[in-house]
């Protein structure tokens, strides 16, 4: 659809339905409704539809319990289990779909999908998730259908969605509904609202089973909220968030305190859920922390408001202007060192191994002057998959962090972290004709249930840059033999890659150098990487995963 920037004398107001039926065990049904909007629309307002929300709340609604299996979201308003109890397949209260509103969880390949009874307590890669930090299925609610009025100018707005989810938490001893979610924000200022009803219990008596009268709370507070043409991608605020409760007090010590909203807090001193919104100074402290959520809609498109004509002539006198300087210099970029890069030894953490790297230096060569072009370049990558012929580990799992070298030009500018290389990601930017050295740190982490082997990848470094000349170069190394418990990823080949239908004839390269052939190509490197992965099993005793000593191997 296409949201149409409208000026009209008045608009309705953005009223959530009204109240729901308390879901049995769901403990969150109601209508969101945050009053009557403005009395006409103010300059730049357009109505959006067909909005989607998506949120993860945080990863302790997907991490593991210390009883009952783990913590998960569904769809719709669950019905009453008529006790604190663990919930069953038999019982028909776990859905991961019910009219506007899905829930899905990331698979090993970085994909959403829609979990099922049998795998919602499954991380990505498919093993059980755990309380441990870290440890998480990373299942989201995702709502569709929404409708509202937003202003990009102001970063102004209200939308609301109809629809339920409940959040269950130890397999069903504790859980609460959530209904027809209402966005509001004023000059980057906001909140999204919802009502909570349900049952509430207590760990100290779970024979406890007793209604809650529903009430409207805030589901986040909201700061510096971005209203673009296409929507909105916001982190809801906790780091700092002080809060007061009659239960376990909130602890303030710890690098990641802080606490979802006060009344979401205070509603969970209700149903026995309230410590599991803030610090309360566990272990699991750091899985409480808010995750982002976005709202996105077709982008909107202001019509052009057609001239008036008229019978005059004008004509425009421009002024002098000095001769401008022939067009100089070229552009053009290499590997500082042909060895690639190398992720040295996994360690292991929770149920991943982790290995950490680093890529060569990427040396950005730009001497262009003159013209009246305007300069700039983009360096970005992306890997394929690992494989050993066999088994594949996803791009999904490489990650990077770009860094520049001290004493960069101030126009150049380093690209954000990644978690995943299976699509482009930038390494670096610059807005002007600036020479550069880039890097970037790796890390890949995958499953200790991955299977031993050797598996390569080839991750693709290219840039593109108005009227650049793009060059060609090619070095090879040979890669490492494979050592026990290791990642490692070093460049079997070096080599400039021509788009397709873009080389010229003739065009030739040595290895010792990069030679300018054409203007505005995109040149590209390919490196590719060799990882091995030795399994962290030993036998002895019937005993696995445990420490070596001395003199034993990994087999």
């Amino acid at each position: 659809m296409t949201a149409v920037q409208e000026r009209k004398a008045g608009r309705s107001s953005a009223l959530a339905r009204g109240g729901a039926t308390l879901a049995a065990a769901g403990l969150i049904a109601a209508g969101l409704g945050l009053g009557a909007a403005p009395a006409s629309a103010a300059e730049g307002d357009a109505n959006v539809e067909n909005v989607s929300f998506s949120w993860q709340l945080n990863d302790e609604t997907g991490g593991g319990a210390y009883f009952g299996g783990c913590n998960f979201l569904v769809a719709g308003a669950a019905g009453d289990s008529g006790s604190s109890r663990l919930w069953t397949e038999a019982d028909g209260f776990y859905k991961a779909s019910e009219g506007n509103v899905t829930i899905t969880k990331l698979n090993a390949a970085g994909e959403q999908i829609a979990p099922t009874w049998g795998t919602k307590c499954q991380t990505p890669a498919g093993g059980n998730v755990s309380p441990s930090a870290g440890s998480t299925s990373n299942n989201r609610v995702n709502f569709a259908a929404g409708t509202g009025t937003v202003n990009p100018a102001t970063d102004t707005g209200t939308i609301s969605w109809e629809g339920d989810f409940t959040i269950v938490f130890y397999d069903g001893l504790t859980y609460w509904t959530v209904s027809d979610p209402v966005l509001n924000v004023v000059n980057g200022v906001g909140t999204l609202k919802g009502t909570a009803s349900g049952y509430g219990t207590s760990m100290e008596d779970m024979t406890q089973w007793v209604p809650i009268a529903p009430e409207q709370i805030d589901l986040a507070t909201l700061d510096g909220v971005d209203i673009t043409a296409t929507g909105v991608s916001v982190t809801p605020d906790y780091a700092g968030v002080e809060v007061t409760t009659a239960g376990t007090p909130q602890n303030r010590s710890a690098a990641s305190w802080g606490s979802f909203p006060q009344s979401l807090v205070d509603f969970n001193n209700k149903t026995g859920q309230s410590s599991y919104w803030y610090s309360s100074g566990g272990a699991a402290d750091p899985k409480k922390i808010a995750k982002g959520f976005s709202a996105t809609y077709a982008e909107i498109v202001t019509p052009e408001v057609p001239g008036t004509p008229d019978g005059n002539v004008d004509v425009v006198i421009p002024e002098f202007e000095e001769p401008i300087d022939p067009e100089t210099g070229s552009f053009s970029w290499a590997w500082a060192d042909p060895n690639g890069a190398n992720l040295g030894t996994a360690v292991q953490t929770g149920d991943s191994f982790v290995a950490n790297g680093s890529i060569s230096d990427v040396a950005v060569i730009d001497t262009r002057a003159g013209g009246t072009a305007s300069y700039g370049w983009t360096v970005s990558g992306q890997s394929t998959d690992f494989s050993n012929g066999t088994d594949t580990i996803s791009a999904a799992n490489l990650g990077w962090a770009p860094k520049l070298a001290e004493g960069t030009s101030p126009s150049v500018t380093k690209g954000a972290a990644a978690t995943g290389l299976n699509t482009a990601q930038q390494l670096a930017t610059s807005n002007a004709a600036a020479s550069a050295t880039l890097g970037a740190d790796l890390t890949l982490t995958v499953p200790t249930t991955t299977k031993q082997g050797a598996y390569s990848a080839t991750l693709t470094i290219a840039s593109r840059s108005p009227f650049q000349t793009s060059v060609i170069c090619s070095s090879t190394t040979r890669a490492d033999s494979p050592f026990s418990r290791s990642f490692r990823m070093r460049s079997d080949s070096l080599r400039g890659q021509w788009p397709k239908n873009a080389q010229p004839s003739g065009a030739k390269a040595s290895a010792a150098s990069c030679t300018s052939l054409v203007r505005d190509s995109i040149e590209s490197a390919m490196v590719r990487w060799h990882s091995v992965i030795r399994s962290l099993r030993r036998v002895r005793g019937g005993t696995h995963g445990a420490p070596l000593s001395s003199g034993e191997s990994w087999i």
